[in-house]
């Protein structure tokens, strides 16, 4: 019988195991493009993304890797990089400063950018 209790108990411990691991290896991003801009005329969509090695004035635009329908920017963590949203038929854009990011990446329908530790 006691046998039989710590089968049952392993078998209910493995998956909760499994969840927490799971979740450890869930990362929150560290900065991300808002999907949509509302400029009081409208909501437009995000459609653009540029990263650079730094402050936009410098004009280091970085170019990306592609990786399974996704373009992915490897970062130095050294630096400060930039993203530049920018969205549908507007000349707005939103720049976020992406410090203690290790890459970026962009994924399509919807587009979506985030920038990973």
């Amino acid at each position: 019988m006691l046998s039989n209790n710590k089968e049952i108990l392993a078998l209910f411990i493995s998956p909760l195991l499994g969840v927490v691991s799971i979740n450890c290896y869930a990362q929150t991003p560290v900065v991300s493009c808002p999907p949509t801009f509302s400029d009081g005329h409208g909501i437009h969509k995000l459609t653009e993304v540029m990263v650079y090695d730094g402050p936009v004035c410098m004009k280091a635009s970085l170019v990306p890797e592609y990786k399974k329908n996704k373009e992915v920017w490897v970062l130095d963590t050294l630096r400060d990089p930039s993203v530049v949203c920018a969205y549908e038929k507007i000349p707005h854009y939103i720049v976020l400063n992406a410090k203690g990011a290790a890459y970026c990446e962009r994924t399509t329908a919807p587009v979506q950018v985030k920038c990973m530790p």
